[in-house]
């Protein structure tokens, strides 16, 4: 995980605990993790604030409530933060 400030961390963390939903954006990193509600569960939705408000979106991923990974699935807040980890290595393949 790169050095994202903790604070910033347990704030997401406890917005998606509390409401169901929250957003995470470090300013010294130019992309964004949001958390909705949806249908089937959760989206999370990866945006590079660098770019205009058309071309933002990096990334959207269903998380499931049903689904459990192969490996350990920590929830919504996990999987947000591992696609925001591969967003700054530049590591997503699209």
């Amino acid at each position: 995980m790169k050095n994202i400030d903790i604070e910033l961390l347990r704030d997401f963390r406890r917005q998606v605990q509390e409401t169901g939903e929250g957003t995470l954006r470090d300013p010294r990193y130019p992309y964004e993790v949001a958390v909705e509600p949806s249908r089937l569960g959760h989206m999370i939705t990866i945006s590079d604030t660098s770019k205009p408000w058309w071309g933002r979106k990096v990334a959207r991923h269903e998380h499931s409530l049903g689904a459990q990974l192969k490996t350990i699935d920590d929830g919504p807040v996990a999987m947000a933060l591992m696609l925001l980890n591969m967003a700054i290595e530049k590591r997503l393949p699209f």
